[in-house]
């Protein structure tokens, strides 16, 4: 290969070493990922963890013209930003002082030694390194999320400021072993082709190869082509089977089509270990012809899966009442629960009543590993003992089933349900569930104008009229982020109430004195005065709510 350019694969450990020393370009755009691209690729990275899979990131290209001194990043900032973002937060939840050192190896120089100047891993363009340095790279700059978001003067500082706040948001909630072990599988298992050139005309030859020249393949895309090939079909057969698969991918869209074909592996191939097309293609092959599972199981699968991800009813109709707890599960975090519930629209005996009975415990375990569980390992398993009942007739109902809660794990989550919820994405879903629990609530589809606002402000100026009944910092710690200070309101009402009193904030919640737009607020409307104390009253009555929505017999 010439020495112009050269090409090796590399994991994140070896991307991010001592001797690495990247810079993207002044004349580089800055960060630009969104919450949905940064969600994603964490999403992907927690699947492969899962099942002990390796990772490719694709290739970055970097420009090298000498033998030492730093790289241009010419393709790849947007994905080695969000690294960097990841291993920092994965250093400043470390609960070992070794393992955030390991970490933090990788972000930049622990210390100096024999008078060297700092060094970083990555230098971002001349906008934003002072801000990333500040609070993304230095150890412990991650837990300031309310900072680092006061602290963003750009478009480019606000998408790493909720960049922050999206992978710490997640992060946090697994059980600390997991994230160790997480971090250590990042680091080794996640790799790059890194393309190193030595002139800038070259690089960007290099760069608009790879990013113009073709379409990739998506994994659907590659699991027809094996499942076709090892079907042996005519022509003519090749042919009808295609335009049936295209049909339900272009039915579901690309994405969702995935997540249907991912639900579909984890039913057939409960171990879940290896890679997402051979272990599916495997398990659809051990089973089944293929013609077979094109024509007669793919479609029920496609109207399950519409059906548990959209709401939309085909051939498979549960009713009402399970589809409202179905609307419930779509707005929690997690999606494991979707297999054991496709595999019920398919396999049951499908009458609105054992339906409704199914969904509305599935929705109660899946919320109680929301919340209580952080350990995704156990929810995996979980459920895999729930589809494993499943499988034999009337085990799924009955005494001591993986369906129900021990009062054990309904005690913890009545005493999660009392305590605080910083991250969005669970608060959100939970206050969603809540609004259907209160008098006169009803559903809420994930995608409804519903925001959620606190009604103490999450943030204050130091001469707010709020401190005159909330003096007490560990009062502010405690209810802020509780149920209680939580209500629900369209997003353009809640930009308005922001840090508003709370009179303000009322005209707004029961405009004109009539209804609020969200049962939820209903309660708020003879309060004269929100402090501690009412705020504490209407957690408990919250909490009353969901025990009794979700049957926990020790609430």
């Amino acid at each position: 290969m010439s020495s112009a350019l050269q090409a090796e694969v590399l994991s994140i450990r070896e991307i991010f070493g001592s001797t690495a020393d990247l810079r993207v370009p002044p004349y580089q755009r800055g960060f630009a990922w969104e919450d949905a691209e940064t969600s994603a690729l964490l999403a992907d990275l927690l699947e492969a963890f899962e099942t002990d899979t390796i990772y490719f990131l694709g290739a970055i290209v970097v420009i090298h013209p000498k033998a030492r001194g730093p790289s241009d990043v010419v393709d790849g900032q947007q994905r080695l930003t969000t690294l960097t973002i990841m291993l920092a937060v994965l250093r400043d939840l470390a609960p070992e002082e070794s393992e955030a050192a390991d970490l933090h190896a990788m972000i930049g120089h622990e210390a100096l030694i024999w008078g060297e100047r700092r060094r970083w891993r990555i230098t971002l363009n001349h906008l934003d390194t002072a801000f990333f340095r500040t609070h993304v790279q230095k150890r412990g700059a991650t837990l300031n999320l309310d900072e680092i978001e006061a602290a963003a003067a750009s478009e480019s500082q606000l998408r790493i400021a909720s960049a922050v706040r999206a992978i710490h948001d997640e992060l946090r909630e697994m059980a600390p072993e997991e994230r160790i072990r997480f971090a250590r599988w990042l680091a080794q298992n996640v790799s790059f082709a890194r393309v190193r050139v030595g002139e800038h005309n070259l690089g960007y030859k290099v760069f608009l190869v790879l990013n113009q020249r073709g379409k990739p393949l998506s994994d659907h895309d590659i699991l027809k082509s094996a499942l076709f090939e090892q079907a042996g079909f005519s022509d003519e057969e090749a042919i009808a089977n295609s335009s049936r698969w295209n049909e339900f991918s272009g039915r579901l869209g690309s994405a969702a089509f995935e997540g249907m074909l991912k639900q579909i592996r984890f039913l057939y191939d409960r171990s879940m270990k290896g890679e997402f097309i051979d272990g599916l293609m495997k398990s659809v092959t051990a089973r089944m012809p293929v013609s077979r599972f094109i024509n007669e199981v793919l479609p029920r699968f496609v109207d399950a899966y519409d059906t548990v991800s959209t709401g939309e009813v085909h051939d498979i109709d549960p009713g009402a009442e399970a589809l409202k707890s179905l609307c419930y599960l779509r707005s929690i975090h997690h999606e494991s629960w979707r297999a054991p519930a496709i595999k019920f629209l398919i396999e049951g005996p499908g009458d609105p009543e054992t339906s409704a009975r199914f969904f509305s415990r599935l929705e109660r375990l899946a919320y109680m590993m929301q919340y209580s569980i952080k350990e995704r390992d156990y929810r995996h398993k979980r459920y895999r003992r729930l589809m494993d009942a499943m499988d034999t007739p009337g085990a799924v109902f009955a005494p001591g089933s993986p369906l129900d809660l021990s009062r054990e794990e309904e005690i913890r989550f009545l005493e999660r349900l009392r305590g605080r919820f910083p991250n969005f994405k669970q608060r959100r879903a939970l206050v969603m569930r809540l609004n259907a629990a209160v008098p006169g609530g009803a559903p809420l589809a994930p995608e409804s104008d519903a925001t959620l606002e606190h009604i103490f402000p999450r943030t204050l100026p130091k001469t707010s009229v709020w401190l005159k009944h909330w003096t007490s910092s560990e009062d502010i710690a405690e209810l802020t982020e509780c149920l209680g200070n939580f209500t629900l309101l369209p997003d353009a009402v809640n930009q308005a109430a922001d840090r508003a009193d709370f009179e303000t904030k009322k005209a707004l919640y029961f405009p004109d004195g009539g209804p609020a737009a969200f049962a939820l607020s209903e309660n708020l409307r003879n309060v004269a005065a929100w402090t501690p104390e009412e705020a504490r009253r209407r957690r408990d009555l919250m909490v009353a709510h969901l025990a009794r929505a979700w049957d926990l017999a020790a609430g």
